[in-house]
């Protein structure tokens, strides 16, 4: 009957730099090893290989690396698998520099046919980095609001039309 190896499976665990529950042991070498009582002992069994390490266990990427070729292709993309707001998915940088570029645009072509002043403009356009206007109609509520205008704004789509031809 032979006793336990718990001291020499410790002394193995500590020796191979694994947990106890990845060492193996050779089953027809037990007597073997309930005779190994110190380190050196056990190195020596390693040597021989009727002690050795289980590989480590990981996660397979196969399952991963098939999702993101079919996501290349354009797959797994639809309404249902999308979690948040579209500014939540849209990344924030790049949402600021859609809209940043619409609202300068749009003050860009207010001064070019003289709908605001010079000094307008770039207080206008200080405000819109400082990200005070929410949209290109509220650019031009202020405009309205605080009497900025050098000739009247009649709609805005007209407007932006007009200086895009131009």
């Amino acid at each position: 009957m032979t006793k336990s190896l718990e001291p020499q499976r410790r002394i193995a665990a500590e020796v191979l730099k694994v947990g106890k529950n990845r060492v193996w042991m050779d089953p027809e070498a037990l007597g073997e090893i309930e005779k190994a009582v110190t380190k050196e002992d056990i190195r020596k069994l390693i040597k021989e290989r009727k002690i050795w390490k289980y590989p480590e266990k990981g996660v397979s990427r196969h399952r991963a690396r098939y999702r993101e070729e079919q996501r290349r292709k354009g797959r797994r993309r639809g309404r249902g698998k999308k979690k948040g707001t579209r500014w939540a998915r849209g990344g924030g940088s790049m949402i600021w520099v859609t809209q940043i570029r619409a609202l300068r645009k749009t003050l860009k072509i207010l001064k070019e046919n003289e709908y605001i002043s010079r000094r307008t403009y770039n207080k206008l356009r200080r405000l819109a980095k400082a990200g005070f206007f929410r949209n290109k109609a509220h650019i031009i509520t202020y405009i309205r609001e605080h009497r900025l205008n050098l000739k009247p704004i009649e709609d805005l789509k007209s407007i932006i039309k007009k200086g895009s031809a131009s």
